[in-house]
């Protein structure tokens, strides 16, 4: 394969492509919200009692937080935050609480400022902030009591190291989890000094899943740590196998990880499936072949969903386009079972529901970016939105304290 045809496969899978569309899944289409604005809810086109999510979607969109209820229709806009940055958007990142309490950062000219509030985004509250110090990868404790995040320091004069940090919700000084590993060499650093990102906790809390990524190069990779702090271990892969970060999941037993990675080069190139173990840090292929994979999730039977795509080739072996189809996967080595019609849109990201009984996913098409709820054995959605990309998806819990005014701390704590 040559190059040309190799970069259009990974185009197709991860970034932009211009491939043939196959017939896309049926959707029922509402009308969409404002973004700018307390929306009125639209007119649902389908009967709230055959669409329901199994728990409220939190979006954010144009730098702003908005909520989607289990209705799939009622979508209400939660914050209204400024930058004095011109042209940035407010918020740039966030996380929620298992109480469905909010944390998210505001960047701004000043510093960045860590903000908590309540589901509806009332009891707004600047739990963070100083100059100089870039906050992002935000990470609620399974319990609520503390966010862990990236803290990158900016000052010329450190008086703190850039890592991995634990903030209490109570406030106070930020604890240092992990730190950044130390520049070997400034003229020439290696690949292997890195920072380390929250990606998420073990079913039992006791391990956290991390996202090592090279200070100074392009590559990352996962690893796993004692979520009371300690040094990472690195998955490691073959030489020639390199990782595609962001859609990496714990196994129910918290065993094991399920992540992707694949070929670096040659006609295989593209993120396939992989397990990682959490003891030692070995990884072993689970999907290979011309089968490659997005947002895989681990059910508690021990089969394996995720969103298989197919590359479509010529004659002569040439990528020509490709889909993607929800699938299923009962033991590694065995042939996944696609669950659902397949889809042309190019796929940008996807939300698995906890159980897998379907997926938020966020596709392109001609009229600009769809949130789609995908139920397994059901018809998609499509979500109100804004039509532009969304910079994080997350669920609530499926009982929110919708319309309380009671103090964060009280949200945080849980029912």
């Amino acid at each position: 394969m040559n190059q040309i045809s190799r970069l259009f496969i990974l185009a197709l899978l991860l970034t932009a492509c211009a491939g043939p569309t196959p017939t896309a899944t049926p959707v029922a289409t509402p009308t969409a919200a404002p973004a700018t604005a307390l929306p009125t809810p639209p007119v649902a086109t389908v009967p709230p009692a055959t669409v329901s999510m199994p728990a409220p979607l939190y979006v954010l969109e144009r730098g702003q937080i908005a909520r989607i209820e289990r209705d799939a229709t009622t979508r209400t806009l939660l914050t209204s935050e400024r930058s004095a940055i011109p042209g940035l958007p407010p918020i740039a990142t966030f996380t929620v609480a298992p109480s469905g309490a909010l944390a998210y950062v505001v960047g701004d000219l000043e510093a960045d400022r860590l903000s908590i509030a309540g589901p509806g985004g009332e009891n707004v509250t600047v739990l963070y902030s100083v100059p100089g110090h870039e906050l992002s990868d935000l990470l609620f404790t399974p319990d609520g009591s503390a966010i862990f995040l990236r803290l990158l320091n900016n000052n010329q004069t450190a008086d703190v190291p850039s890592g991995l940090y634990r903030l209490p919700i109570t406030g106070g000084a930020p604890e240092l989890v992990l730190a950044d590993d130390p520049v070997d060499d400034l003229a020439n650093p290696s690949r292997a000094v890195s920072s380390y990102l929250p990606v998420a906790f073990s079913p039992d809390g006791g391990q956290l899943l991390v996202e090592v990524q090279s200070l100074f190069y392009e590559d990352c990779g996962i690893g796993f740590m004692p979520a009371s702090g300690g040094e990472a271990l690195r998955v490691t892969l073959p030489p020639d196998v390199r990782s595609y970060c962001g859609e990496a999941a714990w196994a129910p037993d918290g065993r094991s990880v399920l992540f992707l990675a694949g070929p670096k080069e040659g006609p295989r190139a593209g993120p396939q499936l992989w397990r990682a173990d959490a003891a030692s840090g070995t990884a072993e292929l689970i999907v290979g072949d011309d089968l490659y994979a997005r947002a895989p999730i681990a059910l508690a039977d021990g089969t394996i969903r995720y969103f298989v795509a197919r590359v479509e080739r010529d004659a002569s072996g040439v990528a020509v386009g490709g889909s993607f189809a929800p699938a299923e996967l009962a033991a590694p080595g065995a042939e996944p079972r696609e669950l659902g019609p397949a889809f042309g849109e190019r796929l940008e990201r996807a939300l698995w529901a906890p159980g897998g009984s379907g997926a938020v996913i966020e596709i392109d098409t001609e009229q600009g970016v769809e949130l789609r709820w995908n139920p397994i054995g059901g018809e998609a959605t499509v979500l109100p939105g804004t039509r532009e990309r969304a910079g994080g998806l997350a669920w609530g819990p499926a009982e929110p304290y919708a319309g309380r005014a009671v103090p964060v701390a009280t949200l945080l704590a849980g029912p």
